[in-house]
């Protein structure tokens, strides 16, 4: 029996059979932006109702080119594009499908991945102001170095021109000898001055501390590292003691301390095999009423020579590392009046433990 055709100037849709007909509803019952195109001649065929709610001034696009008109492509992951509408300021991956809408007819789902865009972004700022963090500390914790260890010398080039002055004080008043011994005395004690200012600028920072909850900061600090133990088939277990009490902290320092221990942990379990690279974070209320936060690996672990200079400054194990992290982590966590140690894994696990402790929060 002859199929019955339907003018296309009385139904636009151009619904000619059954099939067309469910596609078309198919299309209508969708809780995405759909919209069909006829491949030749270029023309749009239909769209469903959420993409004309989606974009109402769209709703009746002429052409599949003055469609691709409405975004700006850029890559996304993968190298897989995404899309990004300028008029609804939203972010959008686009996927292909034939429908029975007619003869080489395609049909384009819009999937709206805004708010996965804006989590991406928000991990992003977050791991750059913690990278800002660290180099800020990093230059802290150089300054004060540098500070207390050019110190000592000029205070002792001060002595040696203050001597130089008393022997050559029967001079002349215009011998050049004893006018530049004043002069290098004079510079010397402004570079001890200056040197006094930066120590004092660097001990006078005040981070901000108060009641946080451990457990959602080190959820935080995992999923921030989520795509770095993708890559390097590393896996993450929390176990954070029911009850805990809160900490009180900083922050974006203490996220900072985690941090460089996990990916120090990472770094170690480089030549594990990749079904053995887990790290365990656990947190627990230790015996002194202090909150401690342990992070373990199965990496190669630290020599006896390795735990007795692990904190101090410039030691590294590392190819390219400077040995300024753990001091720096060290720093952080005895501002915050606790202890940071190191310990290897129990009963001969391979491995080792780097353990920080926080106050508890204030009631």
């Amino acid at each position: 029996m002859p199929v019955a055709r339907i003018d296309r100037k009385q139904n636009p849709v151009g619904i000619a059979s059954a099939a067309q007909a469910q596609g078309h509803a198919l299309i209508e019952a969708l809780p995405w932006p759909c919209i069909v195109f006829q491949r030749e001649p270029d023309s749009m065929l239909t769209c469903n109702a959420a993409f004309r709610a989606e974009f109402p001034q769209h709703g009746a696009v002429a052409s599949r080119q003055a469609f691709e008109r409405m975004f700006e492509a850029t890559g996304g992951q993968g190298g897989s594009p995404i899309y990004y509408a300028p008029d609804t300021r939203r972010w959008y991956r686009m996927e292909h499908s034939e429908l029975p809408l007619g003869d080489r007819a395609d049909a384009l789902f819009l999937i709206n991945i805004s708010e996965c865009i804006e989590v991406l972004r928000r991990h992003r700022a977050q791991h750059e102001q913690l990278l800002s963090t660290s180099r800020t500390m990093s230059v802290g914790e150089m300054a004060t170095t540098l500070a207390h260890e050019l110190n000592q010398p000029l205070s002792a080039a001060i002595n040696y021109l203050a001597g130089c002055e008393q022997i050559v004080d029967g001079e002349a008043q215009d011998s050049r000898l004893r006018q530049g011994i004043h002069l290098a005395k004079r510079q010397t004690e402004r570079a001890a001055q200056i040197i006094g200012s930066i120590r004092e600028f660097v001990r006078s920072r005040e981070p901000h501390r108060r009641n946080l909850d451990a457990r959602q900061l080190i959820q935080d600090v995992i999923e921030l590292l989520r795509l770095e133990t993708e890559q390097y088939q590393v896996s993450i277990v929390s176990d954070v003691a029911e009850q805990l009490p809160p900490i009180f902290a900083d922050r974006v320092m203490i996220e900072q301390v985690l941090l460089n221990l996990i990916k120090n942990a990472m770094e170690a379990m480089h030549e594990t095999p990749p079904a053995r690279r887990r790290i365990h974070i656990a947190a627990r209320l230790d015996y002194d009423g202090m909150v401690e936060i342990r992070v373990s690996d199965q990496g190669c672990g630290i020599d006896a020579n390795g735990m007795q200079q692990l904190f101090t400054p410039m030691y590294t194990t590392k190819p390219d590392g400077l040995g300024i992290g753990l001091a720096i982590c060290r720093s952080i966590v005895e501002y915050h009046e606790g202890r940071l140690f190191a310990e290897p894994n129990p009963d001969n696990a391979p491995g080792a433990a780097l353990i920080f402790t926080v106050p508890r929060g204030l009631a």
